[in-house]
């Protein structure tokens, strides 16, 4: 499933949809060129573990 972004370029801000294979790598926006990393997978926080004194 393709991955939907907004190009960080303050001026362009196009959407944009990415294959998830390039999660991590550089891409280019077809709009304006600018080079941008597309975020990794959001992982999950692991939940704290209360301590007994």
């Amino acid at each position: 499933m393709a991955i939907q972004m907004i190009c960080p370029n303050l001026r362009c801000r196009k959407f944009l949809s990415v294959p998830p294979e390039v999660r991590g790598k550089l891409v280019k926006c077809q709009h304006c060129q600018q080079m941008f990393r597309v975020p990794d997978a959001a992982k999950k926080p692991e939940p704290a573990v209360a301590k007994k004194a």
